[in-house]
């Protein structure tokens, strides 16, 4: 997907709901960013191990703290999820879970 094209399912995804206010007291529209490309980690833990594997994804929003919740969009453009800070040593955000839509996610946040 191009930049162009994320703003689009972006702006299709927020639709009516840009004023809509989420428990971190700021809206929608607050929360969006220009969307960037990112790696992010997808970790799992199994059997007391750790697996990481690294996904692309477009960061397309963010909570107004650096250490807050960032939004993303799957590199596909069909699902939308949060990631934050993982340990000190994560040389990437770690995924906190998919979401579904773009509001849903907000609200997730």
């Amino acid at each position: 997907m191009t930049i162009d094209e994320v703003k689009e399912r972006v702006h299709l995804q927020a639709g009516l709901d840009l004023e809509l206010t989420n428990d971190h007291g700021i809206t929608l529209k607050q929360a969006l960013v220009p969307p960037q490309k990112i790696t992010i980690i997808d970790r799992l833990v199994r059997n007391g191990r750790l697996k990481d594997r690294q996904l692309d994804v477009w960061l397309v929003g963010q909570k107004n703290a650096p250490d807050g919740y960032r939004i993303i969009m799957g590199e596909d453009g069909l699902k939308f999820g949060l990631a934050a800070n993982g340990f000190p040593t994560d040389g990437f955000l770690i995924l906190t879970g998919w979401y579904g839509n773009l509001v849903s996610t907000f609200l997730a946040m």
